[in-house]
């Protein structure tokens, strides 16, 4: 044997796939397939994202100035001309919950949001909700907030709530207010959606760079609606 080409020429080696190659692939089989969930949401995202633009930023600092240094406290304000938590600067930390109401009516309902608020609101501040237990009061009665994130302050945390079009049925006189926007979203190519995991009457996210704050938040929204809700599934996330 020598090192000599065959003749008639040398044979070509097929060029081997590159990374390019494949992310191109997956770009084109994913665009056969239609959008994913993952590319909507993402979507939505970057899309605010380049509406609110500096203006967060610009937002942010006029927060801390009329709020006497509240963000140096690592407190977002929780009342203000836009909803915090929406084009707030993200923190570092999720922790989201769904329930579905099982008690009561329409006043009921009513009820338990209004101390939703009152909790959030006090939540957001780096302050403990109610008295009793692990902040003060009674040591033998049930605490109102169990104390996990006492002396963890704000860490930037907001509590946002959302609504199911479930919600809007008969159990609460409520199904000609449905904003006709309000509805299930399809799957989405990818999904692999489990319909127990799916929905729910009632949605909270809470979000803060600590993420004892975020769960704490979550837990004590969750217990102040015993007896009204039940827990339908929670999720951590970054």
């Amino acid at each position: 044997m020598t090192g000599e080409e065959p003749r008639g020429g040398a044979t070509a080696t097929p060029a081997r796939p590159t990374t390019e190659d494949a992310t191109e692939d997956a770009a084109r089989a994913q665009a056969r397939r239609g959008p994913s969930r993952r590319r909507l949401l993402a979507g939505l995202g970057l899309a605010g994202a380049a509406v609110a633009g500096a203006g967060v930023d610009r937002a942010a600092t006029a927060v801390a100035a009329s709020s006497g240094g509240a963000a140096a406290r690592g407190v977002v304000t929780f009342e203000g001309t836009h909803q915090a938590g929406i084009t707030t600067p993200v923190q570092g930390h999720l922790h989201l919950a769904a329930l579905d109401v099982v008690g009561g009516g329409r006043e009921e309902l009513a009820d338990l949001l209004q101390r939703w608020t009152a909790a959030a609101r006090a939540l957001t501040a780096g302050r403990p909700v109610g008295e009793g237990g692990a902040v003060g009061g009674d040591p033998l009665a049930p605490p109102a907030d169990t104390g996990e994130a006492l002396d963890s302050g704000a860490a930037r945390l907001t509590v946002t709530v959302g609504v199911g079009p479930s919600l809007f049925d008969d159990r609460f006189g409520l199904a000609d207010r449905r904003p006709a926007a309000l509805a299930d979203l399809p799957a989405f190519a990818g999904d692999a959606l489990e319909p127990g995991r799916c929905g729910g009457d009632l949605v909270v996210q809470a979000c803060a760079d600590d993420p004892q704050v975020a769960v704490h938040a979550v837990r004590t929204l969750v217990r102040t609606a015993a007896g009204n809700t039940v827990l339908h599934r929670a999720q951590l996330g970054l």
